[in-house]
């Protein structure tokens, strides 16, 4: 095989595909484990972690992006919607060209697509959205000549970016602890968005995701110490001036044991007073510590799925749940596009090489979303230009409306508007009498040896139920239905005048 060279000029060593390399270790630079980040967060420290991403030590910073994940309900929800958006979308391969052995290639990698491991393996990508990139390492095995991939997700913490860019993805390993290691060309899926201009470790969304994680935090902290005062019954016991040490233990006894909740015992001249919270009445807001956790809620939904509208919809408000996706459609798009590239440069074109060749054209994958179809406005226009002689194919028309062909048997639709001038379906009595006797063709050739009984009851029938009876006692139902719809339109000289 002659030299291939990756998509960056890189050579490529077919040796070397079985390799893994960016594989964790029990010790080393390469642990996954370590402590947490997330127990115990103050602004001071975020802050600490933040600027150390930037600075090229990110692994508390990819630790507390898993953490949010992981604690953060609404930060889940939200994230989890985005990634599974693309997962759901449609994948296509289109060839490079018409020729057949691009139509050839276009096919494996169809197969490719098709295969379980292959949706894994996007959902492990889109992981990126959190933590500005995600790598996947392709473990390559031999089935007799031929190639076959094998997904593998590595931690982002396994990974370091260039000291002199910060573009670069490579691999944390001892030998180069400033650098890191290159990766090998065609062993990993590097899937990096463009989520906003700069660095990638500042484009994730959990930059602003651990931001509204913290805060949020504190406002749920206050929150529950809250309910812990106001919200538990406060049992008082009163004890009077000639009260003994004995009245008063059993006394203190009696108020603890009713229940689990707050109690105290004191002199009844004495009085413990709550102050009002601001804004509050006697206990205090308890609506000021939910509103401020909903807003940094509805802050992570507008920088996650660019809307609020699908976390917070009202039932019944068109406003709401019918106006706007789950996920806002031009980001939905913009993260399909970027997937899809990311896929043809580090999958497609390793696999078609490794496989066929180096090659002028290659297949591309594409992820897609339907656009809905105005069923209606599709209708109500062939309803207008067909009888004007516009041609349409059906084929083409069931697709776009969604609508299979009918299987043989199955019981079919004949619209009233169907029948030509005077005739009515639905009407049992004569409307006068018949005229014309030219069935079309196709249908003279398939009736056969009963050719000449349908010709004579195109003679001799007087009503539309008259004709439509002897036709379904002469061929059955369906082929009864197909032949009277044909000529009722009248367009081959058969129809009823009154």
């Amino acid at each position: 095989m002659a030299q291939l060279l990756d998509s960056f000029g890189n050579p490529v060593s077919p040796a070397n595909l079985r390799r893994e390399y960016a594989a964790p270790r029990v010790s080393g630079i390469r642990q996954i484990w370590g402590h947490s980040v997330a127990s115990g967060l103050t602004p001071a420290a975020l802050a600490n972690i933040v600027k150390g991403a930037d600075g090229g030590n990110h692994n508390s910073y990819l630790t507390l992006a898993e953490e949010i994940e992981e604690r953060d309900a609404h930060y889940r929800s939200v994230l989890s919607t985005r990634k599974l958006a693309v997962s759901g979308l449609n994948i296509t391969v289109e060839a490079a060209s018409g020729e057949k052995g691009d139509v050839e290639l276009a096919g494996a990698i169809r197969a490719l697509t098709k295969a379980p491991e292959f949706g894994a393996m996007m959902d492990d990508l889109m992981d990126a959205l959190g933590k500005g990139y995600s790598a996947v390492e392709i473990n390559w095995r031999t089935k007799g000549t031929r190639w076959v991939p094998a997904y593998v997700h590595r931690d982002p913490r396994l990974f370091q970016f260039d000291r002199a860019t910060r573009r670069e993805l490579r691999i944390r390993d001892e030998s180069d602890y400033a650098n890191g290691l290159a990766l090998p060309p065609y062993k990993f899926i590097v899937h990096v968005p463009r989520l906003k201009t700069g660095l990638p470790i500042r484009g994730g969304l959990a930059r602003l995701g651990v931001w509204a994680y913290l805060f949020k935090a504190f406002a749920v902290k206050d929150w529950a110490a809250f309910m812990e005062v106001y919200g538990i019954p406060m049992r008082i016991g009163r004890y009077g001036s000639n009260a003994t040490d004995d009245d008063i233990r059993k006394l203190v006894s009696a108020v603890v044991n009713m229940g689990s909740d707050a109690a105290a015992v004191i002199h009844e001249s004495m009085q413990i007073e709550f102050q009002n919270a601001v804004g509050g009445g006697k206990g205090g807001n308890p609506q000021l510590f939910e509103n401020a956790a909903d807003w940094w809620d509805r802050q992570t939904s507008k920088a996650v799925l660019g809307q609020t509208a699908s976390t917070e919809g009202t039932p019944g408000k068109l406003g709401n749940e019918q106006a706007q996706a789950d996920v806002r459609r031009d980001i939905l798009k913009a993260d399909a596009r970027q997937l899809s590239n990311t896929l043809n440069r580090d999958l497609t074109r390793p696999y078609i090489d490794l496989n066929h060749g180096p090659q002028r054209g290659y297949p591309q994958i594409k992820l897609y979303e339907p656009e809905p179809e105005d069923i209606r406005g599709l209708t109500d226009t062939l309803a207008k230009l067909v009888p004007l002689g516009f041609r349409a194919g059906q084929k083409t028309v069931r697709e776009r409306l969604g609508l299979p062909e009918p299987k043989e048997g199955e019981e079919l639709f004949i619209p009233p508007s169907a029948a030509g001038p005077g005739l009515d379906i639905t009407q049992n009595t004569a409307r006068g009498v018949s005229v014309g006797l030219n069935a079309p063709a196709e249908w003279e050739d398939k009736l056969g040896p009963i050719a000449g009984q349908v010709r004579e009851l195109m003679n001799n029938a007087r009503t539309a139920d008259e004709l439509m009876d002897g036709l379904v006692g002469l061929m059955g139902t369906n082929e009864a239905r197909r032949l009277y719809s044909t000529l009722a339109g009248g367009r081959h000289g058969y129809y009823f005048r009154s």
